[in-house]
């Protein structure tokens, strides 16, 4: 077209475009604060020219299509940081409220842990007679028991929160991969034409942010659709499906959420990363579970040495002492595949090789394997059977076993209940075991009292703990068991360097044992087995005879120690200090410190790894606005630079009516 039509008919086209070009860029300005929205720009382009005579003259413009100013690339890291600054804030959430606890607990803990010795044990060692002294100790006790049961408890309604979150998440999670994947089916549909869905795209977009705050995901472009991953590869969105996650049993542990696909139940939770529902695994994972397990081997550490040693000592009735704490089982857990009826049950053997850590135990049908959880080695086990029950040991931990089958699994946590079960069981203050269990005299017991006419320099020891027999040498009673009176008579006499015989008699039993000794030596062992049925069956009471100068018919005795003996609760209260835990090499009071010491440590990094995150998500954030968001500076210059070519447009309109109608005026005046 030429002349005056195509003045104004390129004028129109202008006028057109210029008019779009403002409602692309009034849509810009009217979404600046809209979440996701990605900057629009309309695409003009110059119609083609019409050859008129020797003249190619210009039809016009056309606004094509308007694109989004989207890139890929900053999108990508977008959903990253974010997962990432997601996970991190629910690790630290989670974690400082942990901090917290042992902050305050732990303060608790070890003022309930040095009254117990201080206030409670130390006094009745001092005075082991004054009843009022060991109330206050059975008193101490409670309270230490209370303490710790009190800070497992707190960890066990963690727990059980994680839970409860991890159920929302999931539900999130599946409102919005089903929403993405109604997305892809619209966006598809409406892709078939020339131009995009913008909106749609953007909300789409926004869809995977807001997925990626909930869990930590990878995007696959396919045409015009997307589908969605988690960061180990596990399908979320494909195309017009979503595949709907839900809170799953722990095949071991019952009470344990776990992250499942609904549709056939396969657990998925160890790949997870990201976003608040990984940040809920990895707190659980690397924070409560070994909190719990830490606190749980204090108390279990705690419940056997002070009870070990209840039971060397003699209360004042004369009874070797009873329990006085008790701590948690040891939790054995069948794999909900497991085959055949096994029955598994298990005890702590020795609390100073616990390691805190949780075992997995499988069956090949000929041997037993144990995996440390936390290293991912091989615990050293050994194994026994009789009667069709196969005892196992590994890091102080012993398990009872039958009727397992080959392909059997268990999960063992040695410790995890160890605190939470954890109570104060002895109530009668004359039950505590203040005495020792013998105390030596040189000379013979005559109706209650020690009369001493011995002529020799010999000593018999008042005696120790052993947990074995003192072998070569060593003489070892039968027939008679803690706390026995016993007397110890030379049977000849000499001076050092020669070898005396001695009897050790008990009573009108005759003599149980009779030994030597070779004077100005470091002298002789008497054993005196402890009962093969209670909890220190194996072990041993020694006594020391040794001297230089022996006279025949010199006698020394062996009495249990009465109500005013202290020497048990002496050596009870020496277990504060004692190197007790991780193979002799740690005391309550280290293991106390050391637990509170990684979590405030793991505390810290949570704030360090947040702030970091937070820092890397703006940065992400800024990238994308000055890549694809809305600058409101621009879209002023751009409605200006619009409105100027939409008048220019009027204008030439306005020019070429003014000719048509001079024209027209001319013809009519002809």
């Amino acid at each position: 077209m030429s002349g005056v039509s195509g003045l104004v008919s390129n004028a129109v086209t202008g006028l057109l475009a210029a008019q779009d070009a403002l409602q692309v860029t009034g849509n810009n300005i009217s979404n600046v604060n809209t979440p996701g929205y990605t900057r629009e720009q309309g695409v003009q382009v110059t119609q083609p020219a019409s050859q008129y005579g020797g003249l190619y003259l210009g039809n016009g413009t056309d606004l094509t299509t308007v694109t989004r100013s989207y890139n890929g690339y900053l999108q990508n890291q977008v959903w990253s940081a974010t997962a990432s600054a997601s996970g991190a804030n629910t690790l630290n959430t989670q974690l400082q409220s942990v901090v917290n606890l042992f902050g305050g607990t732990y303060s608790g803990l070890s003022t309930a842990v040095n009254q117990f010795f201080t206030s409670g044990v130390a006094q009745v060692a001092a005075d082991p007679s004054n009843v009022p002294a060991r109330q206050a100790m059975i008193s101490q006790a409670q309270t230490l028991a209370q303490t710790l049961s009190n800070a497992a408890q707190q960890l066990q309604g963690a727990a059980s929160g994680v839970n409860q979150q991890i159920g929302q998440s999931i539900d999130s999670i599946n409102t919005l991969t089903s929403q993405i994947a109604a997305l892809n089916v619209r966006i598809s549909s409406l892709s078939a034409t020339a131009s995009q869905p913008n909106t749609l795209l953007d909300q789409r977009n926004q869809l995977v942010t807001q997925l990626s705050a909930q869990l930590g995901v990878s995007v696959l472009q396919q045409g015009s659709q997307i589908s969605v991953y988690t960061t180990s590869g596990q399908v979320l969105v494909s195309a017009n499906q979503s595949f709907a996650l839900q809170a799953a049993a722990n095949p071991y542990d019952p009470s344990q959420a776990e992250v499942a696909y609904a549709t056939n139940g396969a657990i998925i939770s160890q790949g997870l990363q990201g976003g608040t529902l990984g940040g809920l695994l990895q707190f659980r994972s690397q924070v409560l579970q070994p909190a719990q397990d830490g606190l749980g081997r204090i108390a279990d550490a705690m419940a056997q040495t002070i009870n070990n040693q209840q039971a060397q000592g003699l209360d004042m009735y004369g009874n070797l002492g009873a329990p006085l704490f008790q701590s948690g089982p040891v939790q054995v857990l069948a794999d909900s595949a497991n085959s055949g009826g096994a029955a598994i049950s298990g005890s702590v053997a020795n609390a100073a090789l616990l390691t805190g850590a949780d075992y997995k135990l499988q069956f090949n049908g000929s041997s037993w394997s144990a995996t440390n959880l936390s290293t991912g080695q091989a615990a050293s086990l050994s194994s026994g059977s009789s009667g069709g029950v196969t005892t196992l040991q590994f890091d102080g931990v012993q398990l009872s076993v039958s009727g397992a089958a080959s392909g059997n699994s268990f999960e063992v946590l040695p410790t995890r209940l160890g605190a939470l079960g954890f109570q104060a069981v002895l109530s009668d203050p004359r039950a505590l075991a203040a005495a020792s269990p013998y105390v030596a005299s040189a000379g013979q017991t005559v109706s209650g009292s020690v009369v001493n006419s011995n002529l020799g320099n010999l000593v018999l020891s008042s005696g120790q703990f052993a947990t074995t027999s003192g072998g070569v040498g060593s003489v070892v009673l039968g027939g008679v068991q803690v706390p026995t009176a016993l007397q110890v008579t030379l049977t000849s006499g000499g001076t050092s360097g020669s070898t005396v015989g001695f009897v050790v008699t008990s009573g009108s039993s005759g003599v149980l044992a009779s030994g030597s000794l070779t004077l100005g030596g470091s002298g002789t062992t008497i054993d005196i087995p402890y009962a093969a049925s209670g909890p220190l069956s194996g072990s041993y009471w020694s006594v020391n005879l040794s001297g230089s100068l022996a006279v025949s018919g010199d006698t020394f005795s062996l009495t249990p120690g009465g109500p005013g003996n202290g020497g048990n609760a002496q050596a009870m209260a020496a277990l504060q200090s004692a190197k007790t835990l991780a193979g002799g090499t740690l005391s309550l009071q280290d293991a106390y410190t050391q637990l509170v010491g990684q979590v405030a440590s793991q505390g810290g990094q949570a704030q360090s790894a947040l702030s970091a995150a937070n820092a890397v998500a703006q940065q992400a954030s800024s990238a994308w606005q000055s890549a694809s968001g809305v600058n409101l500076d621009q879209e002023a210059a751009r409605l200006m630079q619009y409105q100027q070519a939409y008048q220019a447009a009027a204008t030439a309109i306005q020019i070429g009516g003014s000719l048509f109608q001079s024209l027209i005026t001319a013809v009519q005046s002809a």
